[in-house]
């Protein structure tokens, strides 16, 4: 064996679908994370909140619009 066949076959899974589903968990979990941190930032700190253009009270108010 070489030294690249035996680098390739220690880094890359013998299962091709075990590969995609470990990449699919990791994305998954990078965006659930993103979610969460956009969703939890404005409460936790008040600066973020004006970063992300929401306000740092925990209710929300539904107010007509001219439309309605």
């Amino acid at each position: 064996m070489t030294l690249a066949s035996l680098v390739a076959s220690s880094i890359v899974p013998s299962d091709p679908t075990s590969a995609i589903a470990a990449v699919a968990i990791v994305a998954l979990l990078a965006f659930v994370g993103f979610m969460a941190f956009l969703a939890l930032a404005p409460v936790v700190s008040s600066s973020w909140a004006s970063r992300l253009g929401g306000t740092a009270s925990a209710g929300s108010s539904i107010e007509a619009n001219e439309a309605d």
